[in-house]
């Protein structure tokens, strides 16, 4: 039977705590991966994910350019061992709702295994979907977790629609009859093309309430508006 060691990616893109969030979202990038294990000395501090920084980062008001990735990043790691079999690193995986599982050898980080390692390699196949569906359903998540960033930039699609109508609107008294009625037509084009976008996105989204409450309210703002 295949263990941890067999399969584990051996080629680590680590980072330092000190590392900005922008230069560990660029690693990933390049990378084409969705995580980075952020060290120091050869020690395993925490880990960050993409997830991390759609949910935190993005989120937040801070310079992703100045931010160090210890703020968004995850300090309590599960962690697992070379030695184990791949139904045992599946299970901890689900008990845990982790998709990403760093080794340690000895104390040394030395390999990490995705929860699509051990599907590709597994032999009980059961196991491994029993483990992602725990995974992908958690019993408790926030609106980011649930809906993927696509609600979250649909929500801010709205917000930036209705600041601009709004913004527009006010300066409408300053301009000539002709251009005021040039004027509202784009408004009403824009607002239209940035709703028809989002309608999807925020009508899969508007079983949370905070989704709900937030686009009736930006819909609101630009009736009033126009």
């Amino acid at each position: 039977m295949l263990k941890a060691n067999d399969i584990m990616t051996r080629a680590l893109v680590v980072c330092e705590p000190e590392t900005s969030t922008a230069e560990a979202a660029e690693l990933m990038r390049d990378r084409n991966i969705g995580d980075v294990l952020v060290v120091n000395n050869g020690e395993l501090l925490g880990i960050v994910t993409d997830r991390d920084l759609a949910t935190k980062a993005l989120t937040s008001r801070d310079d992703p350019r100045e931010t160090p990735v210890r703020k968004y990043m995850s300090e309590k790691v599960v962690v697992g061992e070379p030695g184990w079999n791949l139904e045992h690193v599946s299970e901890v995986m689900a008990k845990h709702k982790i998709r990403r599982l760093p080794i340690m050898d000895h104390g040394h980080l030395a390999g990490l295994i995705s929860l699509g390692d051990v599907a590709v390699h597994s032999e009980k196949k059961g196991t491994v979907a029993k483990s992602l569906q725990a995974i992908s359903q958690p019993a408790s998540v926030s609106m980011f977790e649930r809906r993927g960033v696509s609600a979250m930039l649909a929500g801010l699609a709205l917000a930036i629609t209705a600041t601009t109508v709004i913004a527009m609107r006010t300066k409408m008294p300053m301009l000539s009859d002709m251009r005021k009625q040039r004027t509202q037509k784009r408004m009403v084009h824009t607002a239209k093309k940035v709703f028809a976008a989002a309608k999807d996105v925020l009508t899969d989204a508007a079983t949370d309430e905070r989704v709900q409450s937030m686009t009736e309210r930006m819909r609101s703002r630009i009736k009033l508006a126009m």
